[in-house]
């Protein structure tokens, strides 16, 4: 069994119920894009182990984030295909979603959410990221969670206090760092991970939206053009 995450990185998104009688669960992939030393896979495995479900890792990119271009993309492209190769090779399902115009993705976390027995995310403190995971929060009708992976001191300790100095931080940081330092991630939550395996996903999610494919990973010029993001 794969060890708990420290409570104090969980952030509940949503009063929405645990359905335990789902049919897998979700791990949506949207800051920590990788699938080692990270607390939010550690969580979205700890919980579909204990509930004897599949895991679905979902990892997406949309086309019209600011600064959407060929460098930025080609980047977290290349990411996933690494991220898809990995995941191959143990018993989680992986679905790469790569958006061909602005707004299509739109609906796909609901449409994976509905069967699901919670989603599980990655807590991240800048960007759009914070009012998307507001949002999500809003519109899925089961529990989301997110999990702060960004670092060793947890962002919510010490979250009361405003350091209008550096020197009022460092002797916070001393003080409290020491007693997060031992609870580290593993190094590969899904190696030897006892889950259930997905054959495919609901009918209703990929008729519409479509797993994106390997030559689109690779991240060539020629795939990247057909893109509406800046290629300049």
């Amino acid at each position: 069994m794969i060890p708990s995450v420290p409570e104090i990185r969980i952030t509940r998104r949503n009063s929405r119920p645990l359905k335990k009688d789902g049919q897998y669960v979700v791990y949506w992939m949207i800051a920590q894009r990788r699938t080692r030393w990270n607390f939010a896979l550690q969580h979205a495995v700890r919980m579909a182990e204990s509930l004897q479900k599949p895991l679905v890792i979902f990892e997406a990119l949309r086309c019209n984030y600011e600064w959407a271009s060929d460098r930025i993309h080609r980047f977290v492209l290349q990411g996933m295909a690494e991220n898809q190769k990995r995941v191959e090779e143990t018993s989680a399902f992986y679905f790469p979603y790569v958006e061909p115009e602005a707004g299509h993705g739109k609906g796909l976390l609901s449409e994976l959410a509905r069967p699901a027995c919670a989603v599980v995310t990655d807590e991240f403190p800048s960007f759009f990221l914070p009012r998307m995971l507001h949002a999500a929060g809003q519109k899925i009708e089961v529990t989301l969670e997110s999990v702060d992976s960004n670092g060793l001191l947890p962002m919510t300790a010490g979250h009361e206090k405003i350091f209008t100095v550096a020197h009022s931080f460092r002797r916070f940081l001393q003080k409290t760092l020491p007693l997060h330092c031992l609870d580290l991630p593993e190094p590969d939550p899904l190696a030897g991970a006892n889950l259930p395996e997905l054959s495919g996903l609901p009918k209703s999610a990929i008729s519409r939206w479509a797993s994106a494919e390997p030559a689109l990973l690779k991240a060539s010029a020629d795939s990247l053009s057909s893109l509406p993001i800046d290629h300049s």
